[in-house]
């Protein structure tokens, strides 16, 4: 996972993670943005928007179109980073789990 990342930011509390994130991208035309997390303790004090902020900022994002993310709870947060929802667009997953339902 983090081998194919083209950008991964770790936040650290001296020897405990304390927030992480990560991104894919083809370097062109998309980047996404994953796993973007930050420990309930730590939450709500800029970490998380200092993670995604320094993933935007890597080399590999800066030239792409089109950054996307998927959130089940944070939509908020990441509207006040800039983000919006993407209308017309819909989630599909395809997965061997899923298809033994």
């Amino acid at each position: 996972m983090l081998a194919g990342s083209q950008a991964v930011v770790s936040a650290w509390q001296r020897s405990k993670l304390v927030g992480f994130g990560r991104a894919t991208s083809d370097g062109v035309f998309r980047a996404v943005l994953w796993d973007v997390v930050v420990a309930s303790k730590h939450q709500g004090q800029g970490l998380g928007r200092r993670i995604v902020e320094a993933l935007l900022e890597e080399p590999a994002l800066q030239q792409v179109e089109r950054v996307y993310l998927m959130t089940t709870n944070s939509a908020g947060f990441y509207r006040q980073i800039g983000f919006i929802r993407a209308c017309g667009q819909e989630l599909m997953i395809k997965g061997h789990e899923l298809s033994q339902r």
